[in-house]
């Protein structure tokens, strides 16, 4: 029942994603800046939007080999939320591109809480399966 439940999570924020990706694709100007300090960092379009849609499916399709390998369901359970949960992270850090991108005033210090809480999401989940672990050793 878990593993259902969070395949359902992985599937929506993959479309959440995608639908995240290509609104912000369809508003970056040819020359994407994603960085402006101390040196900027900056990427065509169309190589922001190649790269990023090879790292999406690279990393979504591993749940598919996880479910494959995995012998006990918990893990794939446990693997079908990280990556829902870097798929979050995504999303968070596509907002940031896009509003930095966008040309006008923003205060980009309003984005921490997002981006920082996506990352403090994934390191919990990732601390999780290892206490998930001991635990079930234990008791």
């Amino acid at each position: 029942m878990t593993l259902k439940i969070f395949k359902g999570v992985w599937f929506f924020s993959v479309l959440a994603l995608l639908v995240m990706f290509f609104y912000v694709y369809a508003g970056l100007p040819e020359l994407v800046v994603l960085w402006d300090f101390p040196q900027q960092l900056t990427l065509s379009r169309n190589g922001l939007f190649y790269s990023s849609i090879s790292l999406i499916a690279i990393l979504n399709a591993t749940v598919y080999l996880a479910r494959q390998t995995a012998k006990a369901t918990g893990f794939a359970a446990w693997f079908y939320g990280m990556i829902a949960t870097v798929n979050i992270f995504f999303i968070a850090l596509l907002g940031f591109v896009h509003v930095f991108n966008g040309g006008e005033r923003y205060d980009y210090s309003r984005m921490a809480p997002a981006i920082y809480g996506s990352l403090i999401l994934i390191s919990v989940w990732l601390i999780s399966w290892p206490v998930i672990k001991v635990v079930k050793k234990f008791y």
